[in-house]
Formats: C-alpha cells, structure tokens, sequence
C-alpha cells in the first residue's frame, strides 16, 4: 500500500503534459500514392520497435540496437518521389546498407540527408542531379529479392554528416497516428522497459541514433517477451452484447495520469479493472490494478511486467530458465510442465495447453523451419503432437479447437485449417494470398483480416469469416482498424488517411448494421500507437490519447 500511494502522489506532483505543437515539417509522404490495403501502409515504426528489440543484433547493431528509419510495407516496383528539392548523392552506394539498392538524397533547406533502402533496382537518378518535390526517383522492392518476402522501402533520414539518425515522423507531413492504427508488422510497436516504462513508448518522442554509439535497449526485463519466447495469443473469451441501435450514443473522457499509460490491459472478466505498468526511472516498474470507474489505480498487483495467464484469468504460466509451471490462482497449487522450454497457451475452459517446438529461430525472409505443434491435458500429461510441418504458427479458438496457418512456400499464400483436439476431426478453411492482421472473435466463431498487395485492388481490403465447414467468406465494404465487441460485431475506427482526427463506428456481421458512434466535429479523438482495446463487457473501450499521452475512455451511454 505504501508504494502505491507514492506512485499516486508522483503522478499528481508531474505537471500534465502540454498538447502536441503542430509544427511545419519540410518533407512530403516518398510516395505519391495514398496508403490502403492496394498501395502501401505503414510497416515499423522510428526507434525502441518491439522488432529492433528481437532483431537488433542482426540489423540494428550500428544504430545502438534502435530501428533507424520507419518502414512503409508496399509491392515491389512502388513509384517513390523526392520529399522535397534536393541534390542526389549517392545511387547504390552500399557502404549506407540497405541492399539490394539504395538511394541518398540530399536536401539543403532543412539540412538533412534521406536514404531509401531496399530499392527494386538502381535508381533512375544520377549523382548531382536535382530534383524536385513529387519527382519519381525510385522504384520500391525487398531485401529478400523475391517480392513475395517482405517487400517494403526502408527509409532513414540523417544528418549532413550522415553519423546521426534522425526520427522521419518529426519532419515527415503524415497522419502518422491515423497510418499506425492498421498495417504495422507487430503490436505493440514499442519495447517497454522495466527500469523505465514511459520511455520511448510513443510514435514521436523517440531518441536520434548515432551510429557506433552503445546500445539503447539492452534491457534486462521488459515486455512483451522475446520473439522465441512469446506464445500465442490467448484465445478470447465467448460474450454476448446485445446489438447497437442506430441512435446508441458514446461519451469520451480522461480518466488516467497524465502521461500514463500506454499498453493498458483489461482485466479478462471484470470491466471495471485495467492493469496498467507505471514507475520512476531507474526503479522497477509495477503492475497496477485500476478502476476505471474511480478513475484511480486502487492496488499494486505484482512487479512488472505482468504475468502471463489463461483467457479466465484463473491460472497463472510461470517461466524459469526454460522450466514451465502453472499455477492454479484458487488454491495456490501448482505443477511444472514438459514442454521443450516452449511456454504454452491453456484453453478458454482451462483443460489443455498447447505450444510450439521450433528447432531454431529464424529471422524474417530466412527458410523456415520445421514446427512441431503440440498439446496436452492442464496438467501437462497425455502430450502428443497435433501437426508436424513446415513453417506456420497455431492458436487457440475456444475449448478445443486450433488454428493452424502453413505456408505456401512458392507463394505468399498460407493455407488455414481448423483442428479439434477433442476428436481429431479438422477441416481447411481457406487459402489467402497477402493476409496481414488476423483476430479471432470472442467465442473463436468468427475470424477477421485484411488482404493486401495482392495486384487486383478489387480483391485487397476487409475480410471476414465463420470458423464453420464451409463458411464462405465476405469482403466488406470499409477499411480501418478494429476491436471486437462480441462473437459478431466491432467497433471500427474507419481509415482516413487524410487526418489524425478519428472517429468510432459499428459494424454487426450477423445483422449487417453499420453506423457512425462518435462525430468527429463534436467528439475528436486520436489513437496514439493503434492502442486501444475492449472491455470485457463490449460496452467501453480504453485508448492512449495521441495528443496528452493520457488514456481516454470511450463508452456507451445508458
């Protein structure tokens, strides 16, 4: 308790964050075409990126371990266009990385220098030329040289002596909040650290890199887990909301410190309580039970970060150096598990696990390997391996049933089949070219993602589907981020590529409602970081505002 009210009095001694200043940035967007599901969207974010934290020592080591530029995720031969007037430096000069070819552009009134990386071939510029804003310079491509792997143009923005990088989202003119709310390759986009949680958690408050500098995220504990150690998601619990009427209004209000916290989780039953990670640099943060409807933290749960738990709640997985153990949080009894130092994922009524064996971990556009998915009763007993195959990943829909995604390796197609572990029965349930962003429904009935990059943009965009034999699946006609409400509805924030100013919508499956929940003009919003999430009861959602770093609530009036 002690602890507690210090963490409550820190925070309201810290004078509230001021407002985002607008300033005048001096480049444009290098690509000519507004983003969506048939052009282009926004891949990795600048800096402390959950993807330089796992792959850092691979890519990253020059840059203090940071991801040094921003990826937009586009297909290959993508026009790319000058940001401003400026001179050409270099043309494949590989010595700046960032092969197969690459581009420097040097641009005298901001004094900086931008680099597009991963071009499809040389550019079709020459050194000395001058060229102006919009002219194309360029044509996009992948590192991996396939098109199919993770096509992308990487691009850096450095000093005039090219030993600094800078944050292309401080000069850049982009929605960028709005760009982050869909198309990221993770989420969160941003490596928490422990020993320092609010920093570097935010889109534009990133540090500037200098090459050969020491490494900025070499942190000791954080979350979330490493990439070889991270399970699969936990599969959501079933509810049922009854539907929204056409004149259901929502209310917006703050209801947190300000600048805490991003990445805060719901409790998995009870709508009134979020956990949040806060604490004072240097001190190991702690996991904070908060009620929304004190608008106060009313309990310190545990040192962070938070453990990992069944869908319930109701167990707890613990991980020691390989050895894994459940705890039954009831009774306090626990049993340790044989699983190859994988950690497991328990099932919405708690009476399996399942993980995945992989004998080694690759790095993204590298063979994949051989996985081995298994599952086993709560206690760890009567394991046997479910599917052995090449690539592909699992994960749990309800009590029994897997979803398991194999790669097409010739393609950019994985294959996706439904498991039951109870009888073996399995059925495949499609085939998708370019799907990114999967999420499975509350009950696990019902799956939704986005196509993208396919070559007809009448085929990239919005899908849905029933997790049932023979389910057809349906296109639907507007694009955003999104967050389940129950087993057959979302609340969406439609993609307006246009502004930062955001708005809340509603969209039943079942029924085929559609409508507008928030008025931008009257209610403005702006999610920071794509972080927002549901509450338990479909009624509220939680979001970390983009303008004071606060979270807001948005929820349903009586």
């Amino acid at each position: 308790m002690h602890r507690l009210l210090l963490f409550i009095t820190f925070f309201l001694l810290m004078n509230v964050l001021p407002a985002v200043q607008a300033q005048e940035k001096p480049f444009s967007l290098p690509v000519a075409e507004p983003p969506g599901p048939a052009t282009w969207l926004f891949g990795q974010p600048y800096g402390n990126t959950t993807g330089s934290f796992n792959f850092g020592q691979a890519w990253y080591s020059a840059g203090q371990g940071l991801h040094f530029g921003i990826d937009l995720s586009m297909a290959c031969g993508t026009p790319l266009v000058a940001m401003a007037e400026g001179e050409v430096l270099y043309v494949d000069n590989l010595g700046f990385g960032s092969a197969p070819h690459n581009l420097l552009i040097r641009h005298d009134g901001p004094g900086l220098v931008v680099l597009y990386g991963h071009l499809l071939d040389r550019a079709p510029v020459e050194p000395g030329q001058l060229v102006q804003r919009g002219d194309v310079v360029g044509y996009s491509g992948d590192p991996d040289v396939t098109c199919d792997s993770r096509p992308h143009l990487h691009l850096e923005i450095r000093s005039l002596d090219y030993r600094t990088l800078y944050n292309p989202v401080d000069y850049i003119d982009a929605p960028w909040h709005t760009l982050a709310t869909i198309g990221s390759f993770g989420y969160p986009l941003f490596q928490q650290d422990m020993l320092n949680p609010r920093q570097w958690m935010n889109l534009d408050d990133q540090p500037d890199v200098v090459l050969g500098g020491r490494q900025l995220n070499a942190y000791s504990s954080s979350r979330p887990l490493s990439r070889n150690l991270q399970p699969s998601a936990n599969p959501p619990l079933a509810r049922e909301v009854p539907p929204l009427e056409e004149g259901a209004t929502f209310s917006l209000r703050s209801f947190g410190f300000a600048g805490c916290c991003a990445f805060p989780t719901w409790h998995p039953t009870n709508p009134d309580l979020l956990y949040v990670v806060d604490g004072s640099p240097g001190q190991q943060a702690s996991t904070f039970e908060w009620s929304v409807s004190a608008g106060a933290p009313t309990n310190e749960i545990t040192p962070a970060p938070p453990p990992l738990t069944s869908p319930d709640g109701s167990h707890t997985i613990l991980y020691n150096n390989g050895t894994v153990t459940i705890q039954r949080n009831s009774d306090g009894a626990s049993w340790n598990v044989q699983t190859n130092g994988r950690i497991p994922v328990i099932s919405t009524d708690n009476s399996r696990l399942m993980w995945e064996v992989r004998p080694q971990n690759t790095l993204p556009g590298q063979a994949v390997s051989t996985v081995v998915i298994w599952v086993s009763d709560i206690l760890g007993q009567n394991a046997q391996a479910v599917v052995t195959q090449s690539g592909g990943s699992a994960r749990w829909l309800d009590a029994s049933r897997l979803l398991i995604s194999k790669p097409q390796l010739e393609t950019r197609a994985n294959i996706y089949t439904v498991v039951d572990t109870a009888d073996g029965s399995s059925f495949e349930l499609g085939t998708w070219e370019g799907m990114r962003g999967l999420s499975v429904s509350p009950g696990g009935g019902r799956l939704l993602f986005y196509i993208t990059r396919h070559g007809d943009p009448e085929i990239d965009g919005l899908y849905t589907i029933e997790t049932q034999p023979g389910a057809q699946v349906q296109k639907l006609d507007w694009f955003g981020a999104w967050q389940w409400r129950d087993a057959n509805s979302v609340y969406y924030v439609p993609f307006d590529p246009t502004t930062d100013v955001q708005r809340l919508a509603y969209c039943n499956f079942a029924t085929g409602e559609q409508h507008d929940l928030t008025d931008p003009a009257t209610q403005p919003f702006t999610i920071g970081n794509g972080d927002w999430s549901v509450a338990p009861d479909g009624r509220k959602l939680v979001f970390y505002n983009a303008i004071d770093r606060t979270m807001w609530l948005i929820e349903e009036n009586e």
